[in-house]
């Protein structure tokens, strides 16, 4: 059984989450859903080895998101501190992973004003990965793009 690594994050789009479980469960993938806390202050480089032992657990809220859309397939969710791109990669690097799923970051000006910031996590990850990457777009939700 092969393994994907998607990135979360709190009220990401369900169709996101959705297409991610679809694609693992024909492929008889295990799904290892990892929210890279950026948030978090990093003083140091991420830690070598296994992050995963030393993780935090996702979010009430965002388990449940995760949960509530995700069936059928095996997975697993983990919090790592760092930014989002580092933490993807050393997760599918240190699991052999088969590819990194993200999904397109949600409209509006805060959120384009993070991505000119932080830069984009797809677009990063593509250029510094040996890995595929499949960027799975966002869908529009019930009155959120209008």
């Amino acid at each position: 059984m092969g393994t994907m690594v998607l990135g979360v994050e709190p009220g990401m789009n369900a169709a996101v989450l959705a297409a991610a479980g679809k694609l693992a469960r024909e492929l008889h993938a295990r799904l290892v859903c990892v929210y890279a806390d950026s948030g978090r202050i990093m003083t140091q480089k991420l830690a070598a080895g296994d992050l995963l032992t030393s993780a935090g657990k996702v979010s009430e809220e965002l388990a449940w998101e995760i949960s509530s859309v995700i069936t059928g397939v095996e997975f697993e969710t983990y919090t790592v501190a760092g930014d989002p791109a580092k933490v993807l990669s050393a997760v599918a690097e240190q699991l052999d992973a088969q590819m990194i799923v993200v999904g397109t970051r949600r409209a509006g000006l805060r959120n384009r004003m993070t991505e000119i910031i932080d830069g984009s996590i797809a677009v990063t990850l593509a250029h510094k990965q040996v890995r595929p990457v499949l960027v799975i777009p966002r869908q529009p939700e019930a009155a959120e793009d209008f």
